[in-house]
């Protein structure tokens, strides 16, 4: 390579690229799964403090959500739970936590989903791949996979290894 050029981008060979599509959809449903969980918890800490007889406003605060939204949504599932009788800086202290886990748990999924739409252009852009196959391996609509990719170059993104 001469010197001042750019290095081109070394694409991954298809049976890598079919792996790490399928593997990182697996990545992605653990990731959903990991914040329905987190919604629950958070949810159950939020009905447990409006049953203790926590502020609203306070509840809210702690969750990060909109005050209406947590007496319609995030408590209205739990309203036959009991009064645990905790203080209200431990319930406001377990809403933190379960909100924050929430939050790392979008995190994480977008930094797949980041990683997917990398290994999507990967592969249709170095015609490694097409469009059909990259959307069954990630289990998204081939319309989703096209939208993605408007005006997305290789350079663009980067795909770096990960088992």
């Amino acid at each position: 390579m001469q010197p001042g050029r750019r290095r081109r981008f070394q694409p991954l060979d298809q049976d890598a690229l079919r792996c790490q599509l399928a593997l990182n959809r697996q990545h992605i449903a653990q990731a959903d799964s990991s914040i329905r969980t987190a919604i629950r918890l958070r949810n159950e800490c939020v009905a447990r403090a409006l049953a203790d007889r926590i502020p609203v406003t306070a509840v809210a605060e702690a969750a990060g959500v909109n005050k209406f939204d947590v007496r319609r949504r995030l408590g209205a599932a739990y309203t036959d739970l009991q009064p645990p009788g905790w203080p209200a800086a431990a319930h406001l202290r377990a809403i933190r936590d379960a909100a924050q886990a929430l939050a790392e748990a979008a995190r994480h999924k977008g930094d797949l989903e980041t990683r997917r739409r990398a290994l999507s252009v990967m592969a249709l852009k170095t015609s490694q791949l097409d469009l059909f196959e990259v959307a069954s391996l990630a289990a998204v609509p081939a319309e989703r996979i096209r939208s993605e990719m408007r005006g997305v170059t290789l350079r663009s993104v980067s795909v770096t290894e990960r088992g």
